[in-house]
This record gives C-alpha cells, sequence and structure tokens, in this order.
C-alpha cells in the first residue's frame, strides 16, 4: 500500500473480517481500497475472493503467500539490517524468535541471519490453534469454500515450551 500510494497506484488489498481494524485502518490511510470478506472464511475466502476480483477486472495478484520474492526480500534486507543492528551495538544475536505469517519473513531474513550468524538459535512462533510447522504430523482441516484451510483445533502434539 505505502509504495503504491508513492507511485500513485491503485491498491486494493482483501482482508478477512478477522483481521484488525487498526491494519485496515492503516491500509486506507495510504490510500488502499480495503474490501472485507466474513471472519468465518478466513484466509481461504479471503485468497479467493482476490483471485476472482483480479480475474474480474485484470488486476495484478501478487501473491505474497506464494512468490519467492516474498522470502527474497527479507533475505536482501531484514535479515541484513537485524544483523547490522546487533553488530553495530557490540551484541550478539543469540535468538531470532519471529511468527509464520507468510513464511517470507522466516524463510528469507531466517536464512540471513544464519549465513551471517551461525550460531543464531532460529525460533518460530506458532498460535496454539494453529500450528503448520511444528510437528509434521497431519491435522484435522476446517472446509471452508470447498478447500481445507485452517486447523479444526488446536494440534494433539502441541506443547508449550515457553522461553524464559
Amino acid at each position: 500500500a505505502m509504495v503504491c500510494a508513492q507511485r500513485g497506484y491503485t491498491f486494493v488489498a482483501v482482508m478477512a473480517g478477522s483481521f484488525s481494524i487498526e491494519r485496515r485502518k492503516v491500509m486506507r490511510m495510504l490510500g488502499a481500497k480495503v474490501i472485507q470478506t466474513p471472519a468465518h472464511l478466513g484466509g481461504i475466502g479471503m485468497v479467493k475472493k482476490a483471485e476472482e476480483l483480479a480475474q474480474q477486472h485484470g488486476w495484478l495478484l501478487a501473491r505474497q503467500f506464494e512468490t519467492d520474492a516474498n522470502a527474497a526480500i527479507h533475505r536482501l534486507t531484514t535479515g541484513p539490517e537485524i544483523l547490522a543492528a546487533f553488530q553495530h551495538h557490540g551484541k550478539s544475536l543469540d535468538y531470532w524468535v519471529t511468527g509464520w505469517g507468510t513464511g517470507g519473513t522466516f524463510a528469507g531474513a531466517g536464512s540471513a541471519i544464519k549465513a551471517g550468524s551461525p550460531r543464531t538459535k532460529i525460533i518460530l512462533s506458532e498460535p496454539q490453534a494453529a500450528p503448520l510447522i511444528q510437528s509434521g504430523l497431519p491435522q484435522e482441516r476446517k472446509e471452508v469454500l470447498g478447500v481445507f484451510g485452517a486447523p479444526a483445533a488446536g494440534h494433539p502434539e502441541w506443547k508449550p515450551h515457553p522461553i524464559q
């Protein structure tokens, strides 16, 4: 939205109704048109609506969940910026904790951090009700619009491991 605002491009963001009001406000503040999909349809409903609109109007669909450019930009920017901040202050980066989201920050910045600081432990944080990576065990998924997406319940193998 920020780049589109700067360059004068129209930007349409399709967001699930479960996304925060603050996120929608920021997008609108940057000039984006925000289209909300019902919260109960989750991310699948959001993506399906975005695909439908892109096809109807001939819009570019960025596909942030699927494009290699997502991780690549974090590998080139976010990861090196984090390392540089620690180096600037003469500190070592022992642990880097991140959420999953689209996976771009984790994959891109994580690989850059690991390459620049091999001893750094990379920690992936996931919500209890929606762990995608943790155990590798298959989970029952909710069916939404004919597609199985978010976990139907908390993962059976989830065991909290607080970092203190």
